[in-house]
């Protein structure tokens, strides 16, 4: 059975590459068959905004990478079975290659969910697919059966305000599935239970949307409502329809996201702490259509800062154990720090995944 997992870091220097590094390294020491690729670019040798040198990406032997081929033809890796896979990215073509030897790859890939699905369907049944990508570019994610996040002091140097971003994340991945639209049945009752279906395409993201929203939910009369939203959703604009309910209806409604992701792409992740909150005291359920599961989220201490004085930018870190440990206290997410704690914790989140994938 093929497993897809992402790997997403939450800004440029949190340390994502380190963390795919390290997922590589040991399922290929299970002896697991895997199929990498990247949402977007990566694996270079200098950040191409700081100048400060980079992890490139290792591959093992017998790892199927799908990367643009200008890449893998400047690869030391020699690359074996290659396959067009008809998808183009900003780089060229995009192939699919058995390395025959361990060595560096830089990774670019389909940016779209409709192209990665057709790349994927280069990748064996029985692997385990590893997406890259950055957050800025995390809608093709929603194909990922779970996820790990990598964030740090380069998204945000203030640890309290990093773990109220990882704690509210992770209340989002876990937001019920509602099954009425995957298996005809819905939460607290059956299909014909329901009541009304309303069905909005292409997101609420925009502002003025959940507006429009809140009075057609009115319009409607009382009586419970599914509202199935397909698209991205901004906390904002999520929040303008719970504006307008307020005080006007207060029958049930349960607001399906198509995946939880699609709630993480716009607008400031924070807001969704009393968006969501404010939704539970109405009496309305936030649920998804589908979802991924969040296994953990690895922290790093690393910030490049600029010297206006030498007009460079240098490495700093943060007390490592200080700035961990004052995450970890304040979420329920489980976060480590893969070069201060070392990498049990992230392999005991891969173990589990790989022994549920099993039962």
């Amino acid at each position: 059975m093929m497993r897809v997992l992402g790997i997403a870091g939450t800004a440029k220097n949190t340390g994502k590459t380190t963390t795919l590094l390290e997922v590589l390294g040991y399922l290929s020491s299970l002896g697991r068959r895997v199929f990498v690729t990247s949402i977007g670019y990566d694996g270079e040798d200098f950040d191409n905004i700081t100048g400060l040198p980079k992890p490139r990406v290792f591959i093992p032997e017998g790892t199927l990478v799908a990367t643009a081929l200008p890449l893998i033809q400047a690869s030391s890796v020699k690359f074996t079975d290659l396959q067009d896979t008809g998808v183009r990215c900003a780089l060229g073509r995009v192939f699919v290659g058995r390395a025959s030897a361990g060595g560096k790859v830089v990774l670019a890939g389909p940016t779209s969910t409709r192209d990665l699905l057709s790349v994927m369907k280069f990748a064996p049944k029985m692997c385990t697919v590893l997406l890259d990508g950055a957050f800025s570019r995390l809608s093709p994610m929603v194909v990922a059966g779970a996820l790990i996040l990598a964030t740090g002091a380069a998204r945000s140097p203030d640890s309290h305000r990093l773990a109220r971003e990882v704690e509210i994340i992770g209340k989002i991945m876990s937001l019920p599935v509602h099954g009425f639209f995957a298996s005809g049945s819905s939460p607290g009752g059956d299909p014909g239970s329901a009541g009304r279906t309303i069905n909005v395409e292409g997101g609420l993201f925009l502002k003025g949307q959940g507006k429009e929203l809140g009075w057609r939910l009115i319009a409607d009369g009382p009586g419970q409502t599914v509202v199935y939203v397909r698209g991205i959703v901004n906390p904002a604009v999520f929040d303008e329809t719970l504006s307008e309910l307020e005080g006007y209806r207060r029958d049930p409604v349960v607001f399906v996201i198509s995946h939880p992701i699609l709630m993480l792409l716009s607008g400031d992740v924070l807001a969704w702490e009393d968006v969501l909150c404010r939704a539970e005291e109405m009496g309305f359920v936030v649920a998804v259509g589908s979802s991924s599961e969040l296994l953990g989220v690895t922290i790093n201490p690393y910030r490049p800062s600029y010297e206006s004085a030498t007009g460079r930018f240098v490495a700093t870190y943060l007390p490592p154990r200080t700035f961990l440990d004052d995450i970890r206290n304040l979420t329920s997410v489980p976060c480590t720090d893969i070069i201060l704690e070392g990498p049990e914790k992230l392999r005991s989140w891969l173990h589990r995944y790989v022994e549920k994938q099993n039962s």
